[in-house]
């Protein structure tokens, strides 16, 4: 009994550890008093565990005043506060259909610096892209900015296996059965993780955005194609390989265009950048800026621009839903071409959301343009690198890279 209550308790003091680096690495510097009220825990127990975090270098205990800066965030608390240690980082890698962001991002969620790079709407050899995406890396890489480099999370705007990385599809970027993680871990010679943008997205927003403290959420985001990310009871939910959350493929008009997925009417045929832009009589390709510049001018009087808006709008509404009916989040956030959208026509989006129903989705759903932005998905990929070190701080090296412990 001795010993199961000795592996009992070791289990605790883990899981514990974990709960406060977690706390420090969400909220950034905090004082011991606060933890112990959030956590529950007893002033000695985080006292022990502070000073463990400290030894194995994640974490900091220094005078009030002397913390690391974050904007927004208070200074001057009366007793020592616990602050994450930001040499200790990732690399954030976000593919985007015309461009791709690499940022070295600290512990606590500080992004330090960051590259951007463009390049054109269409296909791309994935060979090619993870010699370009090292190649960003590798320059931030050279300015020491993290002197403990644990690994690289990556952001596809496509399907994405959960048990391997690999890419089974991403149109966007011409990709099929693209092994990324694999070609840009043999690049940089560091561990790297893949995942949908949509559910990176989804996983920042509940992190450290619009969807913080909520338990079931939904993130829908879009420019060329929609896709989305769903918590559910503060779990995410990825279905049997991974690929859950492909809202931009559920049917909304019956007798409408062929999607390119070779379905008809799918949300993606009636909701997205080239559809809005071309309905307005625009180029398409613009990106936000081009959708920003037709909702001004919509606005401004211009009437086919206004009906090309209002038409997405609607067809938004529509989208929502089946997204209501079957997961009835507490939160919905809307992140790209929808944020803007939902921001310019608010009430036409509600109407189309809510067709008279018995129970008005409009009184009880929460819909929220996201706060992170064009980040969230950046942002997701980092948490998604820092996630094997919050979940057993104990066990992973920062010395070394998480790939090579057993």
């Amino acid at each position: 009994m001795a010993r199961r209550a000795g592996l009992g308790q070791e289990a605790v003091r883990r899981a514990n550890m974990s709960a406060l680096l977690t706390q420090v690495h969400l909220q950034g510097p905090t004082t011991r008093a606060a933890l112990t009220t959030t956590l529950g825990l007893n002033r000695s127990t985080i006292g022990d565990l502070t000073r463990q975090l400290e030894e194995i270098g994640l974490l900091v205990e220094v005078p009030p005043g002397e913390e690391p800066v974050v904007p927004g965030r208070r200074s001057g608390r009366p007793s020592l506060v616990v602050a994450p240690r930001e040499d200790v980082t990732v690399l954030a890698v976000a593919l985007d259909v015309d461009r791709i962001t690499v940022a070295v991002v600290g512990l606590g969620g500080v992004v330090l610096d960051r590259r951007t790079r463009l390049h054109q709407r269409g296909e791309h050899d994935g060979e090619r892209v993870a010699e370009t995406v090292a190649q960003m890396c590798g320059e931030l890489m050279a300015l020491g900015l993290g002197s403990r480099l644990l690994g690289v999370g990556v952001s596809v705007p496509g399907a994405v296996r959960e048990s391997d990385g690999m890419v089974r599809f991403a149109p966007n970027l011409g990709w099929t059965d693209v092994p990324f993680a694999d070609l840009l871990a043999t690049e940089l010679r560091l561990p790297v993780v893949t995942a949908n943008d949509a559910d990176l997205g989804a996983l920042a927003e509940h992190m450290r955005g619009a969807a913080v403290g909520a338990d079931d959420v939904a993130y829908l985001s879009g420019s060329v194609g929609i896709g989305g990310g769903f918590f559910v009871r503060g779990l995410p939910l990825r279905g049997a390989s991974g690929f859950a959350g492909e809202v931009g493929h559920v049917m909304v008009d019956s007798n409408g265009d062929q999607c390119r997925c070779g379905a008809v009417g799918c949300l993606e045929t009636k909701v997205g950048e080239n559809q809005l832009l071309a309905a307005a009589g625009r180029l398409p390709g613009g990106g936000p800026p081009a959708v920003a510049e037709l909702i001004k001018a919509a606005d401004a009087g211009d009437a086919r621009a206004g009906q090309a808006v209002d038409g997405v709008a609607h067809w938004l509404g529509v989208g929502l839903r089946p997204v209501f009916a079957l997961f009835n989040p507490e939160v919905v956030v809307l992140g790209g071409l929808l944020s803007q959208v939902f921001t310019a026509r608010r009430t036409i989006v509600l109407e189309g959301l809510d067709p008279q129903s018995l129970i008005s989705a409009r009184d009880v759903l929460n819909i929220r343009p996201s706060s992170l932005g064009d980040d969230a998905s950046l942002l997701g990929a980092a948490e998604l690198a820092f996630a094997p070190l919050l979940a057993e701080p104990g066990r992973v090296d920062v010395d070394r890279p998480v790939a090579a412990q057993g």
